[in-house]
């Protein structure tokens, strides 16, 4: 299903004027941030060159635009990981199947294939035939959030459209439209940075529930060692505690430096801030190198448990 107000309006722009001068290319890679809209504006993208109501922008209602919306369409394919190592080779091959055949309703087909760093070298090379001989009416639309893992042969023959960052502003005004706290809503749409999509998502999953928890417990609450042994059989769990203690030691730092409160990611947890602005920086800068050094053995997959607990005693060395 898709989320309008998760599509990237500054590239559908672009592309509005591209149509318009009936300059679209037959394939684009979308690059951007996790959850930065760039499926939802592929699948807007359907819609504006296919929309029966065709003008600036995909007029979202017609039939058309409904089919493409929830998933329905005949002609615009959406190509997902289902191993999540890798695209496998039969979507592949089934997509490239399509592209030779007469679309059923479509004026242009579409082929929207996600996650394309995944794509091991034999599937990627499979692709590269369509890319390299387009068929009429067809258009192929890549997303990824690390272009580095992909094939330079088929980074050539798309064009490149980069997703950036949203404005900050723009995403707390969303949030609060939806009845979230404005302190609240400014954490979501700084920690996401600038995501409207990992913004909502984050607030589906109780993120600031989560984080107030995650503080309690690993910064005021001396017998933590049920909680320590929880993080280090769970590395999911345990990815999300560093990263909120990284930035809100990113918060302290900046404190201790002077910045204005307005400046920080948790403006909800000043006085706790404050607290650790008071430590000396040579501990401060400590804890930070153990947050770092613990996230590193997870993403390693090597055990963490020993660096958790060491992580401890540095929090609470005063």
């Amino acid at each position: 299903m898709m989320n309008a107000a998760e599509i990237n309006t500054t590239v559908m722009e672009r592309f509005s004027r591209l149509a318009a001068n009936h300059r679209l290319a037959h394939a684009y890679m979308l690059v951007g941030p996790r959850d930065s809209g760039k499926t939802q504006t592929a699948l807007s993208l359907a819609q504006l060159v296919n929309c029966e109501c065709p003008k600036a922008q995909p007029c979202g209602q017609c039939a058309v635009c409904l089919k493409i919306a929830s998933g329905n369409h005949p002609d615009v394919y959406v190509i997902d990981s289902d191993d999540p190592e890798s695209v496998k080779i039969e979507n592949i091959r089934y997509l490239l199947g399509r592209t030779q055949l007469r679309a059923y309703e479509a004026k242009t087909k579409v082929f929207i294939i996600r996650n394309i760093e995944q794509m091991i070298s034999q599937v990627a090379n499979t692709l590269l035939k369509t890319l390299e001989e387009p068929t009429t009416n067809t258009l192929i639309i890549l997303t990824t959030s690390v272009p580095e893992a992909v094939l330079d042969t088929i980074q050539s023959r798309c064009h490149i459209v980069k997703f950036l960052p949203s404005a900050v502003n723009r995403i707390i005004q969303f949030l609060k439209e939806g009845g979230i706290a404005e302190q609240d809503a400014h954490f979501l749409a700084v920690y996401s940075e600038g995501c409207l999509g990992r913004a909502c998502q984050l607030a589906k999953q109780d993120i600031i529930l989560k984080r107030n928890r995650i503080l309690d417990d690993m910064l005021f609450n001396r017998r933590q060692d049920d909680f320590l042994k929880e993080l280090s059989g769970d590395p999911l769990q345990a990815a999300v505690v560093l990263g909120l203690l990284l930035s809100f030691f990113r918060d302290v730092l900046l404190l201790k430096s002077g910045a204005p409160s307005s400046a920080l990611v948790h403006q909800g947890c000043l006085k706790e801030q404050k607290t650790f602005a008071l430590r000396e920086m040579a501990d401060l800068s400590l804890i930070i190198r153990q947050i770092v050094q613990t996230k590193k053995l997870l993403d390693e997959h090597l055990n963490a448990r020993m660096s958790f607990f060491l992580l401890r005693e540095y929090l609470w060395a005063n």
